[in-house]
């Protein structure tokens, strides 16, 4: 579902509906319920008293399209409670602003996974860092905030699996990743009643930055690391990870070494905890014609068919989002584990081109050729749970325990018969794979030299919407 006119109702929130307007969607702004059309997202802002809020999301209930998702900015009263009165409690939603810049999504016990994806969606069109949590009392970051050690009450929220890790270090305003560079240990012999969480990582352990993992993994050595009979391959092209042509020549280099070490298994990580990869680099393709992008896009797909050729098993670590060239990076490895914060998208043609890095082909192969048009063709991006469902991810993990995971594959297919495993993924991989990367590589060169192409780039890197000719 997409969102094309949002409305608030109410007068409580106030900066949600600025952030709206600013992102250019088409807003109602009301007391009324009457009047609202054909609205595809509701934010009701009203007093925090149970039964008028019900009496409020029946009336919403009956006077919105059913695809509506009905939303409220309560922190005081239970969203399971409020979307009982409802016949789409599948459709209710918290998403109140809690801090600067931030949306809290409150899962009620009947929301979807596609609801809460469609309002992180939301929040990142108007500019927002969404935070998914329970259905809990209070704002997540309020009570972080106001608690005595913002780090002790974000590790008593992880336990209580109140939010995830990335969202409740983003609520503690990055507690978690500071107690990691000052090492685990350290912070244990400071308190007196620790977390339990805090214990468990100590006994592992995971210590922090100097230990190469404590909360977050971090690297020991790059672009290469070993450990044991798996190499790591860190992603650390700051600060969003893009795949410039600078960047695709380290991953390159990365893979000889790789394959010179003796390795049986590679574990493709980011060095950054908020992301996997962002993708390709849009500011680059201000420099390409059609012989240097054909080079670029040849390169890559020659270095993602190795590793989709060898018997080195590869493991991609999505520990966040992973648009574009990122997607398809991890497309190119023969397991893909997700954190559970992670995200999937090819928003290529919001730019007015299309994937180039083999998106158009691999994702049908992996996730069924409709979930795939679907991907490529809004550009919308889909929840780690969502991924495992039509198959693109191997797993889906707590965010916290996913590079343990990846690694323990990594030692799994390590172990196992180099010789059969490089013909399973021979075998597998064959087909018309070549031909379509081949007829890709022409389609995206055909789009990336046409006017539209040119508004895309030009509207992303001016951050405005772009206004396309079909030229």
């Amino acid at each position: 579902m997409f969102v094309f006119k949002a409305a608030v109702v109410g007068g409580g929130a106030g900066e949600l509906a600025q952030a709206i307007e600013a992102a250019g969607i088409d807003l109602v702004l009301t007391d009324a319920v009457e009047g609202l059309g054909d609205v595809d997202f509701v934010i009701e802002a009203g007093p925090d008293e149970l039964d008028a809020k019900q009496r409020l999301f029946a009336e919403l209930d009956a006077a919105t399209p059913s695809h509506a998702i009905l939303a409220t900015t309560t922190s005081a009263l239970s969203v399971t409670e409020i979307s009982e009165v409802t016949l789409r409690p599948d459709k209710v939603v918290g998403f109140r602003a809690a801090g600067p810049r931030i949306v809290e999504i409150a899962e009620g016990d009947d929301t979807s996974p596609e609801t809460a994806q469609i309002a992180a969606n939301f929040a990142q069109r108007i500019r927002r860092t969404a935070i998914r949590c329970a259905d809990t009392e209070g704002f997540v970051v309020q009570r972080i905030a106001e608690a005595g050690d913002q780090f002790v009450e974000a590790c008593l929220a992880l336990e209580e699996g109140i939010a995830g890790l990335r969202a409740l270090d983003v609520a503690s305003g990055g507690a978690l990743a500071a107690a990691d560079k000052r090492g685990l240990d350290a912070v244990l012999g400071e308190l007196r009643d620790p977390p339990v969480i805090l214990r468990r990582l100590v006994a592992q352990g995971r210590l922090g930055v100097q230990a190469g993992q404590g909360f977050y993994p971090y690297p020991l050595a790059q672009p290469v690391e070993r450990r044991g009979d798996v190499a790591i391959v860190w992603l650390d092209n700051p600060p969003a990870n893009s795949l410039s042509p600078d960047a695709v020549e380290g991953l390159a280099a990365a893979w000889e070494q790789v394959q010179q070490s003796g390795a049986r298994a590679m574990v493709l990580a980011s060095a950054n905890p908020a992301l996997f990869c962002a993708g390709a680099d849009i500011k680059a393709f201000t420099k390409w014609d059609e012989q240097s992008g054909r080079a670029h896009l040849e390169r890559i797909h020659a270095l993602i068919r190795e590793w989709e050729r060898s018997p080195i098993a590869t493991i991609a670590a999505v520990n966040g989002l992973a648009f574009g060239g990122g997607c398809e990076l991890a497309m190119g490895c023969d397991v893909r584990l997700a954190a559970q914060s992670a995200t999937f998208g090819q928003p290529e043609v919001n730019l007015g081109i299309i994937p180039g890095f083999g998106g158009t082909q691999r994702l049908p192969r992996l996730a069924g050729p409709s979930k795939a048009l679907e991907m490529n063709l809004t550009g919308e991006p889909i929840s780690a749970d969502d991924a495992y469902e039509h198959g693109l991810v191997n797993r889906v993990v707590a965010d916290h325990e996913l590079f343990d995971l990846a690694l323990a594959w990594g030692r799994k297919l390590a172990g196992q018969a180099p010789v059969a495993v490089e013909q399973i993924k021979r075998v597998s991989h064959a087909g018309d794979l070549d031909a379509g990367l081949a007829a890709e590589r022409d389609a995206f060169l055909h789009a990336f030299t046409s006017e539209d192409a040119r508004e895309g780039i030009a509207a992303f890197i001016e951050k405005r919407a772009p206004e396309f000719k079909g030229r």
